[in-house]
């Protein structure tokens, strides 16, 4: 208003007659609390528009009828007419409309689970194998609270519920632990078992009995001990294994949880070696899941019984027609049947005690002449072995020959058993040539005496003084050439303690008499006394197996004949030792266990 350059001491004034204080506004720096609970810092922006020469105690901006903070539960402002409310503690800032609550159910159960499972394609990357899959799992949520929040409210009464009717559904909260799926029966249901579809066993790992190198296949793909589980469903993957057991980590602090649902397992087994661990039965695995067995009754009854199967090469599969098993008819877990066992009916009871209703395929091997010649010297009375404890024959051998004899016995019985029929003609005949310084043929060309016949004419025969290697073979020799038949392979079982020498001469007559007539003779020497006396029955071996080696090929034979020596132990099994018979077949046990 004044002249150019006019003194500065005479100030400075512009044209406008009022001038306002200027200052910022005095709603600063309050807690403002958000929507979704969290707090943050406001400040007005604006500045005080009250004359400057008046005074003032707050500075308020042009706004000082409108607060500018958001509502608490919404976006919209706060409808107090008073700008700077926001100063007095515990000041809440509404819009005076309805709200919807903020917060989740709160309710005990699960408000949603999606039935539909979510499938997701991806890859596998195990041991062995790398591959694609399809993945399922599900989705579970918790909702929002359904309650309406009055105009003038933060809250409402009550709970939080997902629902205003008078009875709200929620599902039960169990999960199965192997997949993740939850229970689709309502909470607290009556339902002793839980219920779900389930999905992929995202929770679990290959469990392999054997070394780390076991491998498992199923559905052509292989699996190696603490691989994923993931790529299987609880739902299926037991009809992808056929008869099973299950692996679960052991609830026995002592290893006292042998049952006729459950073995334990002595061997460290991955994953999680240091945690001892049990096979369980199919039942009794979801039984202890809490949730129904998804499979049909006429599997659950299939897994309830033993996977072992016959062995028998006429249950395998060729080009051109599949494969087809014949199982134990036992159940799972069942103690090994005796040989003699009658419950198999028409089959039989292979040597490790498991019961076929299907031929024995012991029956459909090569017949044999098996020549047992028995050392019973005097040797032969010494205790430093016995007969095998807990057999059939136990009571009768020791009450007669509770010794080194008694021994050989037990071994010769359990063979004897091992090659029984039930109902039929034994295919294999049998002669028991008894030596000490004479040689005596007790049993001659025998095919119609049961086991225990067999076993009562021998079981009685007095010991003698002496021992005659040479003329003990000489006996079996004779016993051999007067029944010889082609149909039939001669097999001398040599059971003695060894404590003879013999003649290189007589042995090799007996071998290659029998490469003469047709057969090369299969010589098996068990000892039953001390290693230092061995020296001639490995001697008979090394030339039997020496002169079977050089004998022609027989075309329908062209295995090579077997010849051995053996230190009989107390479990000896002269059927799978001598005549390459094999015990029931074993498939790898493997299962998936929880992680």
């Amino acid at each position: 208003m004044k002249a150019p350059e006019h003194p500065s001491e005479e100030g400075h004034l512009c044209s406008a007659r009022n001038h306002q204080c200027g200052q910022p506004c005095s709603l600063k720096d309050i807690i403002v609390i958000e929507a979704n609970g969290t707090t943050s810092r406001y400040s007005c922006p604006n500045f005080c528009i009250a004359p400057y020469d008046e005074d003032h105690d707050e500075h308020v901006c042009a706004d000082r009828l409108a607060c500018p903070v958001k509502c608490q539960l919404c976006s919209r402002l706060c409808t107090m007419g008073d700008h700077l409310h926001g100063l007095l503690d515990g000041e809440i800032h509404l819009c005076q409309q309805e709200h919807t609550c903020p917060y989740e159910c709160e309710a005990q159960g699960i408000c949603e689970v999606n039935t539909e499972p979510r499938s997701v394609e991806t890859t596998f990357t195990g041991t062995h194998e790398t591959f694609q899959f399809t993945k399922y799992t599900q989705i579970a949520n918790r909702l929002r609270c359904a309650m309406p929040i009055t105009p003038g409210d933060l809250g409402h009464a009550g709970p939080h519920v997902h629902s205003t009717a008078a009875h709200i559904f929620h599902y039960c909260e169990a999960k199965c632990e192997n997949c993740g799926y939850i229970c689709h029966l309502p909470l607290n249901h009556p339902q002793r078992e839980h219920e779900t579809k389930h999905g992929s066993m995202q929770n679990t790992a290959w469990a392999i009995e054997g070394n780390a190198d076991a491998i498992v296949e199923v559905q052509g793909r292989k699996y190696a001990a603490r691989d994923a589980g993931t790529p299987h469903i609880c739902s299926s993957v037991c009809t992808q294994l056929g008869r099973h057991a299950h692996i679960d980590y052991c609830r026995s602090q002592d290893g006292s949880c042998q049952s006729n649902e459950s073995v334990h397992i002595k061997e460290r087994m991955l994953p999680s070696p240091d945690r001892g661990k049990d096979w369980i039965s199919h039942k009794l695995f979801w039984a202890r899941t809490g949730f129904k067995d998804p499979y049909s009754g006429g599997e659950q009854t299939e897994f309830a019984k033993c996977d072992v199967q016959c062995a028998g090469k006429e249950h395998e599969g060729t080009a051109t027609t599949a494969a087809r098993p014949s199982f134990c008819t036992l159940p799972i877990f069942h103690p090994p049947q005796p040989l003699n066992w009658t419950g198999a009916g028409n089959g039989y009871v292979s040597a490790d005690g498991h019961a076929f209703d299907c031929v024995n395929p012991n029956n459909m091997r090569q017949a044999f002449h098996v020549i047992f010649v028995l050392d019973r010297s005097s040797s032969m009375n010494r205790s430093d072995r016995r007969p095998l404890p807990n057999t059939p024959s136990t009571t009768l051998i020791s009450r007669h020959n509770n010794n080194r004899f008694g021994a050989v016995l037990s071994a010769l019985h359990g063979f004897w058993l091992s090659r029984s029929t039930t109902g039929a003609t034994r295919r294999d005949s049998y002669t028991v040539v008894v030596f000490s310084q004479r040689s005596q043929v007790i049993v001659n060309n025998d095919f119609t005496s049961t086991p225990d016949q067999l076993l009562n004419r021998v079981v009685t025969t007095p010991a003698s003084v002496g021992t005659y290697f040479d003329g003990a073979l000489k006996t079996a020799q004779t016993s051999m050439e007067t029944h010889w038949t082609n149909d039939r392979a001669p097999v001398i079982i040599f059971l003695s303690d060894g404590e003879c020498s013999v003649s290189d001469t007589v042995v090799f007559d007996i071998c290659n008499r029998a490469v003469a007539l047709g057969k090369p003779l299969s010589f098996h020497a068990v000892s039953f006394g001390d290693n230092r006396w061995s020296q001639s029955l490995r001697r008979m071996v090394t030339i039997a197996d020496q002169v079977s080696k050089n004998a022609p090929k027989d075309p329908l034979s062209p295995q090579p004949v077997p010849c051995g020596y053996t230190d009989a132990m107390d479990t000896i099994k002269l059927a799978e030792t001598f005549l390459n018979i094999a015990d029931s077949l074993k498939k790898p046990k493997a299962s998936l266990i929880r992680t």
